[in-house]
């Protein structure tokens, strides 16, 4: 079927909004479109921009659900979008056969940036991508296929992301990888048990951000690292969505100057606009990995216009002292979130997570229904947390304002006294 130009349905009297919803869900997926619609955000984007996005009508909306982990330097920032429209316009080859100066370039910047020793970069097309890569180079690396990983952890949706993250949502896709260990996230004891002579690595997330931001206890990150080094096991560290600044630092690993083995990312490295993933590692794993083309070659890797991404949004998180913004921002919210939680116990309990990467506990998934669908309204956006409903994400982008904060916790608040004159 032919898309119809939006001049064009609206002269035959037909709802552009419906029919791009109807569409999607007649051809892609239905339940997605309920979904949206469930939460109040079945509706159709004009533009977007920073932390704010405007439908047709030009009402803004308060952008807190940031790509889900895309958007840490805003909606189409000037600098990305430019750095992609010049690659374009260059005249360059767009990747493979050939290397190009922005992957290089990329590369260089990013071994700067990471923890110390992982000098080794493979650039892929996902995060997710980067989790299946990373389990090759395990098997590759050891000998072993095995490996640890959390309850509550999540990683992506290609098949191997899947099999080492949460089994319940994980089912109808199997049987899945075979030798997935889970412990409990936080419980270095147990991963330590968990190793086996079969175990080529253990992977973990430095918060667990679709459990609604849950934070493991101080120290953890430290034991794994040394439980891992005395078992010849890779320490896999996923940050495809704390990473790029979202904690306050540029990796959420630098709060406790650990080293991993491996580092992942992906998602806000393409600045909202270009997919990438990104696995660093250690010399001393890459032997094997490096040599094997088939490791280091895919079709549309590390092209030419994802790396130009890459490399603006690193210059925008440092140049615009994003890192630190996100930080100070995020202190704001979890202190005011905190209040909200002793002004409306019977709603809200607690709050989790660091920076601009926040969980808000709810009593239950109706009330953090309540919430979302309420918020959204009043032109806030938020989402539930993917494997807690009753945990709310509040992720905006870094470059959240003061005045946008104060708009969000406004709202939050008039919400919540809403539910509960309502219940009363």
């Amino acid at each position: 079927m032919i898309d119809r130009p939006a001049a064009k349905l609206k002269a035959q009297g037909l709802d552009l909004k419906m029919s791009s919803l109807s569409s999607y869900g007649r051809h892609v997926s239905r339940p997605y479109v309920d979904f949206l619609s469930r939460f109040g955000i079945d509706f159709e984007v004009g533009d977007a921009i920073g932390a704010t996005v405007k439908d047709r009508s030009g009402r803004p909306y308060i952008d807190c659900i940031g790509g889900y982990g895309n958007l840490n330097v805003g909606h189409n920032h000037p600098r990305v979008v430019e750095a992609v429209i010049s690659a374009l316009q260059s005249g360059r080859p767009f990747g493979w056969p050939f290397i190009s100066q922005a992957h290089v370039q990329l590369v260089e910047m990013l071994t700067e940036l990471v923890p110390n020793g992982l000098d080794r970069c493979l650039i892929v097309n996902s995060g997710a991508e980067a989790v299946d890569s990373v389990l090759k180079l395990v098997r590759l690396a050891t000998g072993r296929s095995g490996v640890v990983c959390c309850h509550g952890g999540w990683h992506g949706f290609t098949l191997g992301a899947l099999s080492v993250s949460e089994p319940e949502m994980c089912r109808s896709f199997g049987p899945l990888l075979p030798g997935v260990r889970r412990v409990p996230y936080g419980d270095a004891a147990a991963a330590a048990q968990a190793i086996s002579p079969d175990i080529g690595a253990v992977i973990v997330e430095p918060l667990q951000s679709e459990s609604g931001a849950v934070m493991p206890p101080e120290g953890y990150l430290t034991e794994l690292v040394a439980t891992c080094a005395a078992s010849d096991v890779l320490l896999i560290l996923d940050e495809i969505k704390s990473g790029i600044g979202k904690t306050g630092k540029m990796f959420a690993c630098e709060f406790e100057q650990i080293e991993p083995d491996v580092l992942l990312m992906g998602k806000s490295l393409g600045g909202g606009v270009m997919p990438i993933g990104v696995l660093m590692a250690k010399r001393k794993w890459w032997t094997k990995f490096g040599l094997s083309f088939a490791m280091t070659s895919s079709s549309a890797a590390g092209n030419a216009f994802a790396c130009a991404a890459g490399i603006a949004t690193l210059e925008v998180i440092q140049s615009e002292n994003l890192c630190a913004n996100a930080e100070r921002q995020g202190r704001r919210l979890q202190q005011a979130l905190i209040g909200l939680c002793s002004t409306h116990p019977a709603l809200v309990r607690g709050v989790t997570g660091r920076g601009l990467m926040l969980g808000l506990h709810t009593a239950n998934p109706k009330v953090a229904y309540e919430i979302v669908l309420r918020c959204a309204r009043h032109g806030v956006l938020m989402m539930p947390a993917f494997l807690d409903r009753a945990g709310i994400l509040i992720e905006p982008p870094l470059c959240i304002t003061d005045a946008q904060i104060d708009e969000v916790l406004w709202r939050l608040k008039q919400v919540c006294n809403a539910i509960e004159a309502q219940k009363s």
